[in-house]
């Protein structure tokens, strides 16, 4: 981890750092539908946006996208819990922006068109110009194509936690998965059997964090995937610091997957697993 990092950088990179270790070993916490309810605005088709706030917080807010691959209602366990909780909790403000149907999400149209409309809605609202940007897992995709597409102006750092940028590396989960032609089946056919990979990755009950994945997300819809590790040249470009966290819990985006980008990228940056 860079040092010299400012302070407020070095306090995110810490949280999200911390947050990202707690989620990955997380007892079972019941997510209530009240929380996110409340708190969430349906801002276009099949787009919600949820809002954590901090009143008079010292810090840009931060934009979250929604993670796709893994159930969303992990990243808020309660008040300091969580990847948002924690954010929320020391003095962040935290957007969510998330989907409830997935069959029709391209990754690539949410990046260069909704994720840029979501962030002028955001400074409107805050009064603030600077933003901070977190893509966890898929999110961090779409987070990457509006970079790619040049509109997303005045962002002050970026995080990614578990977002893979090349799915072309030796022996990776997504070769797996397709060698054992678990894409596009009906895994609530074929996993009432349980067996180990059933049991590791999914889940039935769409409010249990403790298996991240929630079995429709994962197989049945999964949202084409950029697999050139080079289109994401114009976020490698950038100067504002960032952080990345390769997933390890799941191998779906460890370091391997992350490191050629991390290595091009300009500016200040930080990279743990």
């Amino acid at each position: 981890m860079d040092l010299k990092m400012k302070p407020t950088n070095m306090k995110l990179a810490v949280i999200v750092f911390f947050a990202a270790v707690f989620v990955s070993c997380t007892r079972y916490v019941v997510i209530t539908e009240q929380k996110f309810t409340s708190q969430t605005a349906n801002i276009g088709p099949n787009v919600f946006l949820t809002t954590f706030s901090y009143e008079n917080s010292p810090y840009p807010p931060v934009l979250l996208v929604d993670p796709v691959f893994i159930n969303k209602k992990v990243l808020y366990l309660g008040d300091k819990s969580g990847l948002i909780g924690v954010l929320n909790g020391n003095g962040f403000s935290v957007w969510l922006l998330h989907f409830e149907d997935y069959k029709s999400l391209n990754l690539k149209e949410a990046g260069e068109n909704l994720i840029p409309d979501v962030i002028a809605r955001i400074q409107k609202v805050t009064g603030q110009k600077e933003y901070i940007l977190g893509g966890v897992s898929l999110g961090g995709q779409a987070i990457l194509h509006s970079f790619k597409a040049k509109k997303i102006p005045d962002i002050s750092k970026a995080f990614f936690l578990g977002t893979g940028m090349d799915y072309k590396y030796n022996d990776s989960f997504i070769e797996q998965m397709k060698a054992e032609k678990r894409f596009g089946t009906d895994l609530s056919v074929s996993c009432k059997n349980k067996d180990s990979f059933c049991k590791r990755f999914i889940s039935f009950d769409e409010d249990d964090p403790t298996i991240l994945f929630v079995y429709q997300n994962l197989f049945n819809y999964l949202p084409t995937l950029e697999e050139n590790p080079k289109a994401w040249e114009p976020f490698e470009s950038t100067n504002f610091p960032s952080l990345f966290i390769g997933g390890r819990i799941d191998n779906v985006s460890p370091t391997e997957s992350i490191h050629p980008t991390y290595k091009r990228k300009k500016g200040k940056k930080s990279i743990g697993k």
